[in-house]
């Protein structure tokens, strides 16, 4: 279907064999333009940034919401998260997250402007 839409200016090409040209004419400039509003609107939604998945963790903040048994458990994106860091981390401490593996977060401290950051989100 999509692809459809994006041969239109193509596929509209017959109206100048079935039609004179003063119909066929405005019909194809409105296929046009209706194509290349949509060619827009598909660029547009490409170029946007990645919202969910992976991606979207990637350096984003929260807090620390327990660490017992060696088990951190850390809130992002009012999900909570089974973490591991190197940093000695304890509940109500805002957190980094470095990367994922496997369900699991790697984190840091945030320290200093970071943390002001956190408090405004």
């Amino acid at each position: 279907m999509c692809h459809l839409i994006l041969l239109m200016p193509v596929l509209a090409l017959p109206l100048f064999w079935m039609f004179p040209i003063p119909i066929a004419a405005p019909v194809y400039t409105v296929v046009l333009v209706v194509s290349g509003w949509v060619y827009w609107l598909a660029m547009r939604a490409m170029h946007r940034p990645v919202q969910t998945g992976r991606e979207a963790l990637l350096h984003d903040t929260g807090t620390v919401i327990g660490n017992e048994n060696g088990v951190l458990r850390v809130r992002v994106h009012s999900e909570i998260w089974t973490a591991e860091s190197t940093d000695d981390l304890s509940p109500g401490d805002p957190i980094e997250v470095v990367s994922e593996r496997d369900m699991q977060l790697k984190v840091r401290r945030l320290g200093g402007a970071d943390s002001v950051r956190l408090i405004q989100r």
